[in-house]
Order: C-alpha cells, then structure tokens, then sequence
C-alpha cells in the first residue's frame, strides 16, 4: 500500500489555485497542439491551420468535458446548480465529442480535409491523455475502487486537500491504469501512422484501442452505475466501437476504390 500526501494546489491567492491538475492539462493540450502540427505538416497540412483552430478546440472539448461529466453526477449537481460553472470535474469522451465537433466546422469553413486532420492528431491525443492522467493522479481525481485486502499499489491519498472521499482508504490507482494504457496507444497509433493510408482511419484505430481499454478500467473505478451494470464511460466506450470499427472498414474500402479507379 502506498501513502501519497502531495499537495494538489501549488500556490494559491485568495480564492484563486493553481494546482497540478490544471498544470497537467495544460501540459497535455500543449503537447498535443505541437504533435498534431508536425503530424499536419507531414500529411500536407500548413501547421497555421493547426494552431488557427486549436483554441476553437480545446474551448468546445472542455465543454464538452464539463457537459458529460455533469450528466453523469446530475444528482450532485441538481442540488446544487451554481457548482456546474466549476472547474473541477471533466470527462475525457466529452472533450472527444466537443473537439471532433468543433474540428469538423472549423474544417468545413476553412475548406480543410477533416479526416486527414483527425489523423494528425490521432497521435497526440492518447500521448495528451496519459500526461493528463499525472494531475488527476495527484489530484486524487479518477480514483479506483479500495480493495479488499488491499493490492501493494494501491494508494492512500492523505492529503487534506486530495478529492478521494476517505484518506484512510486505500484505492486503486485507477488514474495510473488509464495513464499506462493511454502510452500504449500512443505506441501503437505512432508506429502505424506513416503505414494507414485511408484518411480517417488512423484516428478510428485510436478511438476503438482507447475505447477498449477503458471499458475494462472502468470496472475498478468509482463511477455512477447505469444499467446492465456499466458506468457512463463504459457505454459511450460500447458506442464508439460499434461506429469506429465499420466505418474504419468502409473508409478503407472506398480508398481502395478510389485507388483502383485512378490506376
């Protein structure tokens, strides 16, 4: 069993914190802004085109965010509406359906090929993830369920200002599960970028690998029960394979026709 007892809040002044949640966030957008901007160039993106559109994306991803994250503890919430314009509090398949939206008008305005652009961020999103997973580690956020006994990594969060319910508990480390497999991803949607030719679906293949594994990591973690069982996270996991994995298939097989009739 391990003791974590680091500070979440870094310095703060008055009502205002800065704490190693939002350090780390912003630390993943950043990586994954720059990454998404090599990626685009590579693929015959200008780099502006990136950036240009990075702050629509990110604003209507932490919406989003924020949005899903509110529904799934809309008890909460309920009793106390003001606590809805805070900040603690996001859900990583809410800023997907914000971003992607954002992407897709923002590409259509600009007259910018939208799969092609998924796909140069299809790296930097599960590398912008796992960094991420850092601060909510600290933050004490996204923790497991205790187990009992207790497994010799589960963590005790004693801190004062951590947000687990109990500082006596010792939980999974739910947060390091998600951060591990969000390198794996990374590892395996960076090595198969130069070789997925059909646009779009480098970026089904990370959405289908992420979606994977978080609908077995969310077994072990503290979430709202829905029905046959399964957290929110768990049935929107459910949700985008069953898109991902065909459509991959038909973009794959309509570049393959493309090709052919080109020859």
């Amino acid at each position: 069993m391990i003791r974590f007892d680091l500070n979440p809040i870094i310095v703060q002044f008055g009502h205002l914190q800065i704490g190693w949640y939002g350090v780390f966030i912003a630390l993943g957008i950043a990586v994954a802004v720059w990454l998404t901007a090599r990626e685009a160039k590579r693929r015959g993106i200008l780099p502006d085109a990136v950036y240009d559109g990075a702050l629509w994306v990110v604003i209507a991803g932490i919406i989003g965010a924020r949005l899903f994250h509110v529904i799934d503890n809309w008890s909460l919430y309920a009793a106390n509406p003001a606590a809805i314009f805070g900040t603690a509090g996001l859900a990583i398949y809410g800023a997907l359906v914000g971003g992607v939206t954002a992407l897709l008008i923002y590409t259509m305005l600009h007259k910018l090929p939208f799969w092609r652009m998924l796909d140069a961020a299809a790296p930097a999103i599960p590398l912008a993830q796992a960094i991420a997973r850092i601060g909510c580690f600290i933050n004490g956020d996204n923790y497991g369920v205790p187990t009992n006994p207790p497994l010799p990594w589960n963590v005790t969060w004693t801190n004062p200002n951590a947000m687990v319910p109990d500082r006596t508990v010792a939980y999974q480390p739910a947060q390091l599960y998600e951060g591990l497999w969000d390198l794996v991803v990374f590892a395996i949607v960076w090595r198969l970028r130069t070789r997925v030719k059909s646009d779009g679906v480098l970026f089904l293949i990370y959405a289908t690998l992420y979606s994977f594994g978080r609908f077995f990591i969310s077994f072990v973690r503290e979430d709202n029960i829905y029905f046959w069982n399964l957290r929110q996270a768990q049935i929107v996991a459910l949700a985008v394979m069953m898109v991902a994995i065909p459509l991959a298939f038909w973009l794959t097989r309509r570049n393959s026709r493309m090709v052919m009739s080109h020859a």
